[in-house]
């Protein structure tokens, strides 16, 4: 059936397929039943949904509190680590990572429906969980290493054994470098800030190490999804295409 130009929707006038159509998405059969299918439009609404709002709730609550620091504000309870499942985040960020973890398996969701429209393996949309799973490991290493920084830079001084001076030498004159040296003072005068704490040090470290992974993994899974997944064809006929602007008769006859 030839799909006249703006029948579908109006505002929308280069949707010509009605697997696309819309007003007839589920937002709650898309994001939560893997067992369904997604056309490729309603796929790309709901992915464009999730990474717009991760990029909001990261980046906003982020500059807010910079920007009370600045001013002097100080804003300890914003950084002030929390215990979040298995990770621990600072206050500021848990919006975000509650939000990163629901979407995680939206996605995984998300993506199931579109492979199965779309007559491709299922199991490649485990796919969007790999930049999830390296994070953790690298937090996990990365809270490690903070946590050995952390005690070796507190760790008590070694006793040092005093050797007996030779024969005809004093002590003075048998160890004359132990002589104490005036220390120069570096860095600005003031009081210094308080220093942070084993589990501060570790949760720093960690998450100083994992959000590059998890976002350079999450740029790799971003390049696969708009360049594959967003572009596999509704029922699985017809090439790889952007956008909606083929009818499926147009499609199954090789346009």
């Amino acid at each position: 059936m030839d799909t006249p130009i703006g029948e579908i929707d109006p505002h929308r006038p280069w949707i010509r397929d009605v697997r696309d159509d819309p007003g007839e998405m589920n937002w709650a059969e898309t994001l939560l039943n893997p067992l369904g299918e997604t056309s490729k439009l309603h796929f790309s609404r709901a992915w464009t949904f999730m990474f717009l709002s991760r990029i909001a709730l990261y980046l906003v609550p982020s500059l807010v509190v910079a920007v009370l620091g600045i001013s002097g504000l100080a804003p300890e309870i914003f950084s002030a680590p929390v215990n979040f499942v298995i990770v621990t985040v600072p206050a500021v960020l848990v919006p975000f990572a509650l939000f990163t973890v629901l979407t995680e398996f939206t996605s995984f969701v998300a993506h199931t429906r579109r492979l199965a429209n779309a007559a491709r393996p299922t199991w490649l949309a485990v796919i969007v969980l790999i930049p999830l799973t390296l994070g953790l490991i690298a937090y996990g290493a990365g809270t490690q290493m903070g946590a050995a920084q952390h005690r070796q830079m507190n760790a008590p001084p070694a006793e040092k054994t005093e050797e007996a001076p030779k024969s005809g030498e004093t002590a003075a004159e048998a160890k004359p470098e132990d002589k104490p040296k005036s220390k120069q003072r570096r860095g600005p005068p003031g009081p210094p800030g308080p220093p942070q704490s084993e589990r501060q040090m570790a949760v720093s470290t960690g998450l100083g190490l994992a959000l590059p992974v998890w976002a350079l993994a999450s740029l790799c899974v971003m390049i696969w999804t708009l360049a594959f997944v967003a572009r596999l064809p509704n029922g699985g006929q017809g090439p790889l295409r952007t956008g909606s602007d083929l009818t499926p008769e147009e499609l199954a006859g090789g346009y």
